[in-house]
């Protein structure tokens, strides 16, 4: 769990990256601002939903990184998820792409964008949630570099609560994009094109950091057969 911090800072800095796939959505709800609690339990709802769905992926990717732990491959696995990362940063040129084109989802992704269609009509507490839920599903260069991240955690629920964090980091943004509308596209996106890559690269090298089991505290714990993890050892 030592790197879990990472996964609430992704979201946080990494979600300029949102006002290109998420926004457009909140933005062609009914805003209806007048009514403040059912505005703000709305896009609560809708930011909630798209937390469950994240923790829901990281579920999937804990069960890989817990069978990879397990059989006791930890070690290499937290050295090769960083190594995945920055090779990904390489191939992309530090661009995060906004979505994916991957064929065997292309049905999923399709029935996934036509229940979003159905749900923006509506404008309740149900339909917002519901919202978020699908949303989290359309494919996302952000929400893969955190679910390779959630890799390292190991554990299915170690993986589950990272993508948690990052979902809780996006809500900020997502928030402000809601109460500005389209004036948050003057901001200037810098911060992500710039920034995020580069926290995205630390990461990655804490990653194999950590795997490369120096006996460091905190930074590159020494790790025993049991898979547990000693963060200082005692004379």
């Amino acid at each position: 769990m030592l790197l879990l911090w990472t996964g609430f800072l992704f979201g946080l800095f990494g979600s300029m990256h949102c006002l290109g796939m998420c926004a457009p959505l909140i933005w062609a709800l009914p805003q209806q601002k007048e009514k403040r609690l059912a505005w703000w339990s709305n896009r609560l709802a809708y930011n909630f939903g798209r937390a469950i769905t994240y923790a829901f992926l990281g579920v999937i990717i804990g069960l890989i990184g817990e069978t990879i732990s397990l059989a006791g491959f930890q070690q290499y696995l937290s050295i090769a998820t960083g190594v995945l990362m920055i090779v990904f940063l390489v191939t992309t040129r530090g661009r995060i792409p906004q979505s994916f084109a991957f064929k065997p989802l292309n049905q999923l992704i399709l029935k996934v964008k036509k229940s979003l269609g159905k749900l923006i009509q509506g404008n309740t507490f149900r339909s917002n949630a519901m919202l978020g839920l699908y949303n989290g599903l359309l494919p996302c260069g952000l929400v893969y570099m955190a679910l390779i991240a959630s890799l390292s955690m190991s554990s299915l629920g170690g993986s589950a609560l990272y993508m948690v964090f990052f979902g809780l980091g996006t809500f900020p943004m997502m928030l402000a994009a809601a109460l500005f509308g389209h004036r948050i596209r003057n901001w200037n996106q810098k911060v992500f094109t710039q920034w995020v890559p580069r926290f995205i690269f630390l990461v990655a090298i804490l990653l194999i950091f950590r795997g490369l089991n120096l006996g460091i505290p905190y930074l590159s714990p020494r790790l025993v057969s049991n898979n547990d993890i000693v963060l200082c050892e005692t004379p």
